[in-house]
């Protein structure tokens, strides 16, 4: 996971072919840069692994293009990592929700029968545990985002990153998970609650 990087202190001197040979005598030079126009690298590149290369292998070439592209092997390292925790990590935070939900719903078995007892129905008692279960999530997202925006440039700088990433914030990942955790707040409690009513009103507050 590391990076290559240069030295701060060190100097190169770039002198034109003609004045190399004049001031030297030698019409070997061990190094040679090219510059190229801007959008010209990809065809000087390719005429020269075409052409230069192919008659001589020992020559060793680096352009920008290698770098761009040693760059995005680097970077997509980063990516493989942060995906996989993404992915563990939203696993993780779907089954505790879930759970959660459900078992706010099974551990009030006795409450929620005494609320038919006093008049609620049954469509009351399912749109209660609803709103409940949305009123967690919303203060889940809320927590979220916090984390977000307070914490993670902490974590990340305690953890260490290269010296030339950039921090963007971002709540996209916290927005995506909306859509799952809406519908186990909207479905869980309903099934859970049909589930239990299929048992006596008397049953259900005899059970402790």
């Amino acid at each position: 996971m590391d990076y290559p990087y240069a030295d701060c202190i060190y100097i190169t001197v770039l002198v034109p072919e003609e004045e190399y040979i004049t001031q030297t005598g030698n019409e070997s030079a061990m190094y040679a840069a090219i510059d190229a126009k801007k959008g010209e690298d990809k065809q000087i590149k390719e005429y020269i692994d075409k052409n230069i290369l192919k008659e001589n292998d020992m020559i060793n070439v680096f352009s920008v293009l290698d770098m761009k592209a040693s760059f995005r092997r680097y970077v997509s390292k980063y990516y493989m990592i942060g995906s996989f925790l993404v992915v563990i990590l939203a696993f993780i935070g779907i089954m505790n929700f879930f759970n959660t939900t459900a078992t706010s719903v099974i551990s009030r078995k006795k409450e929620l029968a005494l609320l038919e007892v006093v008049g609620m129905t049954k469509k009351q008692v399912s749109k209660m545990l609803v709103t409940e279960g949305f009123l967690y999530l919303g203060g889940a997202f809320v927590i979220a985002v916090l984390l977000v925006v307070f914490g993670a440039e902490k974590i990340l700088n305690t953890l260490g990153t290269a010296f030339f990433f950039r921090l963007h914030l971002t709540i996209v990942p916290c927005v995506l998970m909306i859509p799952i955790l809406v519908g186990i707040a909207y479905v869980i409690p309903k099934y859970q609650f049909e589930k239990m009513s299929r048992e006596s009103i008397v049953e259900r507050i005899r059970k402790e």
